[in-house]
């Protein structure tokens, strides 16, 4: 087999292996949507979005809540009318917004939107 070839085939095996656990990291759920920091998770696993959303809360106590967290994120009136990828989007806009803003926030040693940190408290909730 050409070398051509066979780095083609491996890397779409690769591809092809890979893509049925990507899609289980996440639930379809509209409320795992608004808990899941796409960039973030893109950059760390699991263990340390929950980590850093454990941080979060300590440092945030007021925000140390379920509902609370949901409601800064985005309202439930919001989350009922859109479709899970609608959702995602708009959080990525509001993460994208929130660094050109400069609404930062340190958290585990990660400069973060406070979006993204919220999302991380939110996920450390649902997946305690």
């Amino acid at each position: 087999m050409e070398r051509r070839s066979f780095v083609k085939l491996s890397a779409f095996t690769a591809l092809a292996l890979t893509l049925p656990f990507a899609e289980s990291c996440s639930t379809g759920s509209k409320e795992m949507a608004v808990a899941q920091p796409l960039l973030f998770s893109h950059l760390v696993d699991a263990k340390a979005i929950r980590e850093a959303g454990l941080a979060y809360r300590k440092t945030h106590a007021i925000e140390d809540n379920q509902q609370k967290l949901s409601q800064l994120l985005l309202s439930e009136k919001e989350t009922a009318s859109l479709s899970k990828n609608e959702i995602e989007s708009m959080l990525d806009k509001q993460v994208t917004n929130d660094f050109k803003a400069g609404n930062t926030v340190m958290v585990k040693g990660w400069v973060m939107s406070v979006t993204e940190a919220r999302q991380c408290a939110l996920f450390s909730i649902l997946k305690s």
